[in-house]
This record gives C-alpha cells, structure tokens and sequence, in this order.
C-alpha cells in the first residue's frame, strides 16, 4: 500500500518511461452480423447520434467513448477493446446487469514497471513499458446488455450523445465508459486469501481501512471482514487531493423527532417522481398500511393503502419488497401523501431506484427517497410522533462517502474516499468502485445515476488512473497543428478538451463535405458555450482553429 510519503519515489521510478503519446484506442466488433453493435433495426437519429440503425448508433456511442479515453490518456501503443451484446440477466439484488468488462490479461516486472513484484492491467502495462508485452493479444473485453432493449431501443438504452437522458432510459454512453474504466484498471483483487509474498496488484497496494491497515497488510481474516465493512478508502494522493474539489457536503434526511429516532441520514433518490426537496420531506411520518383478505396488515404499500385518512398530506414510510418502487409511490400519492420514504428490506448499501414499470411512473408526482433498513426499523419502533425536518447539505457532517484517515503534517484530518464495501459481499462490485453515495454520484459507482454526465465530467475517475500510473492528458487541445486554451481534462474531473476532440472528429466522420463539417463544428461549440463547458476565450480560441485550411485539413484527417 502507498502513502503519501511514498509518492515521490513513484515520480522517480517513472521519469525513464515513454514520451507522452495521446493514447489510439480500437473498437474490435465481435458480435456476429445483424446483432449487437451490427444490429439493422431502423432507427431514428436521437441527442446527436446520427446512427441510422441501432447497431449504428451502439457503434458510434461506443466509439465517442473510446475517443474521450484516448484524448485524456497518454499511450504510444493502441488500446484494443472486444466489444459485444448479449443477454446478461440479472444480479443477485433483482436488477438488470448493465454491463461487464475487464482486462483481459495482467503483466508484472516489465520493463520500465514501476513497481516490482505489482500487477499491472494489460493497457497501463503496455503504456508503462511503450511497447506490447504480448504482441497481437487484445487489451479489454466488455459486454453490453440487450435485456432492456426488449420492446424497442425508446425502452431501454439512451444512445444520445447530449446527456439528456429521458425518465426511464439509461444512458449507454455512461455505462460504456464506465466498464472502459473497469478494463483500463479500475479494478481490484476483492479475494481475502493472500500470502505476504503474493504479487499484488496496483490497485490493492492504495485501499486501506480507515484509520487502520493497508489491505496487503491484512490478515485474511481482517480482509474478509474488511470487504464487507463498509470502512474501505483510496489512499492514493492525487484523488485524495481532489476529494475537495469534486465532492460536496452530504445531503442527508433529517429525523427531528422523537429523540430516539432524531438524526442525519444518508439516502437514495428515485428515477421517477418530483425531485427529493427540504419541503416535501418536511412533516409527520407516518406508515402506510393495508389490510389482506384474511385482514392481515400489510407495510410493503403494493396494494392500495386502506389507513389513508391517516396518511393525507403527511410523508409515508413503506416497506421494500414485493413490487416495484414505483407502484408504492402510487399507491401513497393516491392515499394522499405527499411524499414517500421506503425502508430498505436488506443491510447492502443505498443505490438509486428504478421506476420498474413505466406506466405507473408515468403517474407519479411526489417525491421518494429509500433509506436503510437500519433506519427503517429505527423509524417503524418509533412511529409515535416521527417527524421529519427536511433535506439538504449539512456542513457538520462528514460526507457520505469519505472517511477521516489520518492526520496531515500540519495536523488536519486527511479525508479519503471510500471505495465500495457494502456488508452483504457483491463478487462483481465490491472493492472495485467507488462508494454508491458520493454526491455528485461518480461515474465509477456500482450503480447507473442520472447525475453522472460522462461526455463531460469524469469526476475522480482520471486521478486515479494517475494514481495507478497512467499519465492523464491536462495540457491545452490542439486541432492537428493548431492549439487552443481549451485543457483536455483538469482536476476534478472535468474534460473540455477531451469533448471537443471527440464531437469534431464526430462531426468529421457524419459530414459528407467539409462545408458539412464547418456547420456541424460551429453549432456544437456555439451549444457547448451556451452550457458552459467552456470559457468564452477558450470558445473563441477553438473558433480560430475551425475556420479555413484549418478545417480542411481536420476533414480529411478525421472523416
């Protein structure tokens, strides 16, 4: 495990390593013809997408993914990433599996390795070293699901290139990214049985429990119970220094009465509905019932609530379990409540709710919000005068998603980022992510967020592939020979230059002419100052670079 005093020997290791070389990243088709990412189903363009197919549109969303990633890292040899379609079913949790991807192979004491005796993915290993370790081999594999396509694309995935996902679709651009991620070495070794002498792999030497051992340092016994602890942080430097740049204090539920149950609450929101707001959540709780046939009470709100002269115009607190999240919320808004806390059934960590059926959200106008099953069974013991006293950020605590490791020199708590360690063990999630709960959401939590905007913003994403030991494009954008004030990518996460590179070459590759192109240019950067992805100099610097020979060249360069 790294600490901060280690990181300068890693600068030391890593000055004889290759010239900076933006990384060329190739798509390996492997579905078969007229499936997947060749599937002839018609389609309309959709959100900039001008695919006019659905395997067109798959191809192009997954190659915008692939330029971003090959903008904003430094390789002098290409990354090949399998790509693919398939039914993947369903998690352990019910919830439809999105996406799978991973690095085909791992290389250790290559040279120009950093580290001895450390594991490191095929891609970074190949960038490290400037040369293939196994010449000919494919880097990443990942998979897509064709499960919530079912009924039609407008179902399911959202193959814009906007970020305007609609209610009830998501994003596959998100998704793409995301398992790229995974594949270029955001990854762990999540296994609890290690010997000391054991190659490690470079992800696991910066995961620590908090204020406690570095995860090789472990027992096995004190990994297994490390894994589920939900204790578990990053320790490496540079997304620890940007922690306080990207992440924001925590948006709990507050609980102000009866005493027993009173305090701050971490929570997820819903894909359906209003928004989570301080007012809606601001009143009596009480718990919506029904009564069966064999006049059996009910909490689990899946039947029309028969207590509502109870439940008008106050919060109503629901049981998980048994039918979709949206049709609890229905059945409490036509009870009259105003809006809906749903109690966690299980002990795994908060992720957002999907509306499940698309008719019934269609209906929906208050808000929900699922908490844990540990508050849940606080609140339900403590029903007599439960009230509830608003959300918002709350500058006394902690955020949700970031623990106390520590003290700098200077004495001040040094605040980490906690990966994924929920207490019920997730073989394909746990360790492997960063916590559900980080507000903004970050592009690699376990779980799809509306929140995440991946064309723009990759959060802590590229810190810790700098961490691993990528080197992360932050300098200026030049358009071939002619350079702009835009950066690639900044701390943060933000990727302005990233973005324009890969929507012009977008717009190359779309257009039939050069005059095509000048228009398709102009209008994404005259889009992209109206949403302040960009400064208004550095809009004009990328307007000088877009006129003339200069688009000329740029045409024939990209189309």
């Amino acid at each position: 495990m790294r600490n901060l005093a280690c990181s300068a020997g890693l600068v030391v290791l890593l000055a004889g390593l290759p010239a900076a070389h933006a990384a060329d990243f190739v798509l390996v088709n492997q579905d078969a013809p007229g499936a997947g990412l060749n599937d002839l189903t018609a389609a309309a363009p959709v959100g900039g997408n001008p695919g006019k197919t659905l395997g067109e549109q798959r191809r192009l969303v997954y190659q915008f993914a692939l330029e971003m990633y090959g903008a904003l890292l430094n390789s002098a040899v290409p990354v090949r990433v399998q790509a693919s379609f398939a039914s993947l079913g369903q998690n352990a949790a019910g919830n439809n599996i999105l996406g799978q991807a991973g690095p085909i192979s791992s290389y250790r004491d290559f040279a120009n390795a950093p580290l001895a005796n450390t594991w490191y993915n095929a891609a970074l290993a190949n960038a490290l070293r400037g040369a293939q370790n196994n010449p000919g081999k494919d880097d990443i594999q990942s998979q897509f699901t064709t499960d919530i396509d079912v009924g039609g694309a407008g179902q399911g995935w959202y193959y814009g290139l906007d970020g305007r996902t609609p209610k009830g679709q998501t994003n596959f651009l998100d998704v793409v990214t995301h398992e790229i991620g995974h594949g270029l070495g955001f990854t762990g070794d999540n296994s609890t049985v290690r010997a000391a002498a054991d190659p490690s792999r470079i992800y696991n030497r910066y995961m620590r429990s908090a204020g406690g051992l570095d995860w090789n340092a472990m027992s096995d016994a004190q990994r297994a119970a490390a894994r589920i602890s939900d204790n578990l942080v990053w320790t490496g430097p540079q997304v620890t220094t940007e922690v306080p740049i990207k992440l924001q204090p925590e948006i709990a539920l507050r609980i102000s009465a009866p005493a027993a149950a009173a305090g701050y609450n971490p929570f997820a929101t819903a894909d359906f509905g209003s928004p989570a707001s301080s007012a809606a959540f601001t009143g009596n709780l009480v718990q919506a019932t029904y009564t069966d046939a064999g006049n059996v009470i009910h909490t689990d709100g899946c039947l029309p609530v028969t207590n509502g002269a109870a439940l008008a115009g106050r919060i109503a607190l629901v049981d998980r379990g048994v039918c979709n999240f949206s049709q609890k919320t229905l059945n409490a808004q036509q009870a009259g409540a105003v809006a809906v806390v749903i109690a966690s059934n299980k002990p795994d960590a908060l992720a957002p709710m999907a509306a499940g059926d698309a008719n019934v959200a269609a209906q929906i106008t208050i808000p929900t919000v699922l908490v844990t099953q540990a508050l849940g069974n606080q609140l339900k013991a403590n029903l007599q005068g439960l009230a509830a006293a608003g959300i918002g950020p709350y500058a006394d605590r902690h955020l949700a998603a970031v623990l106390a490791d520590g003290v700098d020199a200077n004495g001040q708590a040094v605040r980490r980022v906690k990966l994924y360690a929920p207490p019920g063990f997730l073989p394909g999630s746990t360790i492997s992510h960063f916590d559900q709960l980080t507000v903004p959401t970050a592009l690699m939590a376990p779980s799809a967020s509306a929140t995440v905007i991946a064309q723009a913003d990759l959060d802590l994403t590229p810190a810790l592939f700098m961490d691993i030991g990528w080197s992360v494009n932050r300098g200026p954008l030049s358009l071939l020979d002619c350079a702009t004030s835009v950066p690639i990518s900044s701390p943060g996460g933000l990727i302005p230059g990233a973005n324009a590179l890969t929507n012009l070459k977008l717009c190359a590759k779309t257009s039939a002419t050069v005059g095509d192109y000048r228009d398709c240019t102009g209008r994404y950067v005259q889009s992209r100052l109206e949403a302040k992805l960009f400064k208004p100099a550095q809009a004009q610097s990328l307007k000088m670079c877009l006129v003339g020979s200069k688009a000329d060249a740029q045409f024939a360069a990209w189309h």
